[in-house]
């Protein structure tokens, strides 16, 4: 029988530094107000390797306790940037291949997409969503296909998904 044993988050993390890494896309955060849903988000950017998070237009403390909690702390060690939409639309040029994940009417399969080349994923209001002036910047809206009667999904386990997919197409 193998000795097929646990391993411990921090020596995971060691194990996987010495592999080659890519830094994955910025995450341009439109509207978030949860703090569990930020939280998430801030621990979904660590595994996957995004060391910034834009927050556009978000009152969200990041000293709330829920939001540390849920995070396990990552937002000390993230880069965060509060920005307005048009202090956004100012920086948009900085980013080659700038991804909504969102469902419109023009949105297509994220699996059938090419996003290895994405530099920043916007995904938007736990309510709403992604606003009209923030999709017309993006060079391609992207959904996730469903498969149950629900139309959607929480926007943290969507990110999660998007991320990976990206990660997984950054080695093929």
């Amino acid at each position: 029988m193998s000795n097929n044993k646990q391993v411990r988050g921090q020596d995971l993390y060691l194990r996987q530094s010495s592999q080659t890494s890519f830094n994955g896309p910025c995450i341009i955060c439109d509207g978030i107000q949860t703090p569990e849903n930020f939280g998430a988000i801030l621990r979904i950017a660590d595994a996957a390797g995004c060391p910034r998070i834009i927050l556009l237009d978000s009152a969200l403390n990041l000293e709330n306790r829920k939001l540390s909690r849920l995070a396990r702390s990552c937002e000390k060690h993230l880069k965060i940037e509060h920005k307005t939409l048009d202090e956004f639309i100012s920086i948009r040029n900085t980013f080659n291949n700038l991804f909504a994940l969102e469902i419109t009417s023009k949105s297509v399969n994220l699996f059938s997409t090419d996003v290895h080349q994405c530099d920043g994923v916007i995904i938007g209001h736990e309510a709403s969503g992604i606003r009209e002036a923030i999709l017309s910047l993006c060079d391609g809206t992207i959904h996730l296909p469903m498969y149950g009667i629900n139309g959607s999904m929480n926007l943290s386990h969507a990110l999660v998904v998007f991320l990976y997919e990206w990660r997984r197409q950054q080695t093929v």
